[in-house]
């Protein structure tokens, strides 16, 4: 019988089935960090890049033909679903995202637009299926959108932010008002979802980057019920879904039952425990922590070793980091932790 392809053994593991060989990928794999991208951005913007399908496909493809990752991540962004409902994105160097004008009361709200992903953001379903026909069936290709909180967040607070002091205040305040802008978020990025499977995509993952500022109680009150209707949507496409929360580490409770198919959990995350909570129900991805990589390479290959050995003997586990690659981290580094996951196999 014949080895599995990575492709093969990636959909395995999120569909939790038993395997001799571990899979893994990383979070923004496609990036700043390596000097192909460098050479692919130059004299071009982000958003630039994101919206040619030729340079998104290349930047796509370019971690997967240094390192070999099963899977491969569309090089496209969290808030190009705000773009598509009407704010403006920008990104500047050193300070991050910028979108405007800002939604700031109900009215802001009703004046978004809601989008056909087939027009609006056409040139990621062309990203995709250049990058499907390049992979064919051999890897995995995962799409992805944000999550409702940190989207929502993000067209608040008008880019990043430290405390969430106007996202909470309308949370509190207004609570019927923010749940109408969840609910106009989750409206347009469950079709949006949907286009990228159409256009290739095998996996989605949920981003909820801001998430873990919420307690335990303001996920449930607040966030729960969006949560399952993105994520209900996600999987009416076909493709398994992994739900990923920073700094969810409290979280995972009630994160285990929004639906999911698979847990992408940080290095605050104690395996153990988190196998306890999802009871087997659920696929785990993570948790090596990202600043690691800036280690010599042993310490690298030490502590991936030290991961899929604390996963080890579990079915269902995509080795993968806690969080994103950094924009500084050593290609080195990168190499030495799939060398090191390569070599199980």
């Amino acid at each position: 019988m014949p080895a599995p392809t990575p492709r093969e053994r990636f959909l395995a593991a999120l569909r939790r089935e038993p395997s001799a060989a571990p899979t893994g990928w990383m979070m923004r794999q496609a990036g700043r960090y390596l000097p192909e991208y460098q050479a692919a951005r130059r004299g071009r913007t982000f958003v630039e890049c994101v919206e040619d399908p030729a340079a998104a496909a290349e930047i796509t493809l370019q971690p997967i033909r240094r390192f070999g990752m099963d899977a491969a991540v569309v090089f496209s962004d969290i808030l190009i679903v705000p773009k598509a409902m009407g704010q403006n994105l920008a990104f500047h160097e050193g300070e991050g995202p910028e979108l405007s004008p800002p939604i700031r009361e109900r009215a802001d709200i009703e004046r978004l637009a809601d989008f056909d992903p087939a027009v609006a953001t056409a040139s990621l379903a062309a990203t995709l299926v250049r990058v499907r026909a390049e992979l064919g069936q051999e890897r995995a290709l995962v799409g992805f959108c944000g999550a409702p909180f940190t989207v929502a967040s993000y067209m608040i607070e008008g880019g990043s932010s430290r405390n969430f002091e106007r996202t909470k205040r309308w949370m509190y305040d207004d609570p019927s008002g923010f749940a109408r802008l969840l609910e106009r978020v989750v409206q347009n990025s469950g079709p949006y979802l949907a286009m990228q499977v159409a256009a290739g995509a095998d996996a989605l993952q949920l981003f909820d980057s801001w998430g873990g500022n919420l307690s335990l109680e303001q996920y449930q009150r607040f966030l729960a019920a969006p949560m399952r209707a993105l994520i209900a949507a996600a999987r009416q496409t076909g493709a398994p879904v992994i739900l990923y929360v920073n700094g969810g580490a409290h979280l995972l409770p009630l994160l285990a039952d929004l639906g999911a198919d698979c847990l992408s959990v940080d290095w605050r995350v104690d395996v153990p425990a988190a196998r306890r909570l999802t009871s087997g129900r659920l696929a785990l991805q993570g948790n090596l922590d990202p600043t690691i990589l800036f280690a010599r390479p042993e310490v690298v290959r030490a502590e991936t070793a030290r991961v899929l050995d604390a996963f080890a003997g579990h079915p269902g586990y995509i080795f993968n980091l806690g969080s994103g690659i950094l924009p500084k981290t050593p290609v080195e580094s990168v190499a030495a932790a799939f060398e090191t996951l390569f070599a199980r196999r």
